[in-house]
C-alpha cells in the first residue's frame, strides 16, 4: 500500500537521482563532442550513455535482487538517475536529425549499434551483477 508519505519519498529519490543523473549526462555530452571526430555525424554521446546506461541498468538489477535491496535503491538508481542519465528521446531525434540531412548508413548504424549494443550491455551488466 503506498502512503502519501512513502510517495513523497520516492517522488525526492526520483528528483534527487534524476538530477545527479541528468548532470552526468551533460557533462558527458560535453567531454566527448570535443573528443571526437568532427567529420562524422553520428551521435556519440547519446550513444555513449546509453550504452553505459544499458550496462548499468542490468548490473544494478542484478546486485538488488540478489541482495534484496529495499526498492529506495531501485527508486533513486534506476528511476531517477538511470532514467536522466539515458535518452531515448534524443538517440530517436539524432537518428531523424541523421535521415533528414540524408545519412541514411549512419542513422541506420546508429539503430542498430544502438540497439544490439544495448541489449549486450544490459545482458553484461546482469552477468557482473550476478558474479560480483
Amino acid at each position: 500500500m503506498i502512503t502519501t508519505k512513502s510517495l513523497w519519498l520516492d517522488i525526492i529519490l526520483v528528483i534527487a537521482g534524476g538530477a545527479m543523473g541528468s548532470v552526468l549526462r551533460y557533462l558527458v555530452a560535453r567531454l566527448t563532442y570535443h573528443h571526437h571526430d568532427t567529420t562524422s555525424p553520428f551521435p556519440y554521446s547519446t550513444f555513449i550513455v546509453n550504452i553505459i546506461g544499458c550496462l548499468l541498468v542490468g548490473f544494478l538489477v542484478m546486485r538488488f535482487q540478489k541482495n534484496n535491496f529495499s526498492s529506495i535503491y531501485r527508486i533513486f538508481f534506476i528511476t531517477g538517475f538511470l532514467g536522466a542519465f539515458t535518452t531515448f528521446s534524443t538517440f530517436s531525434l539524432d537518428t531523424m536529425n541523421l535521415i533528414h540531412a540524408g545519412h541514411f548508413r549512419t542513422a541506420l548504424m546508429n539503430v542498430l549499434a544502438s540497439t544490439i549494443g544495448g541489449i549486450t550491455a544490459v545482458i553484461a551488466g546482469m552477468y557482473a551483477g550476478l558474479k560480483l
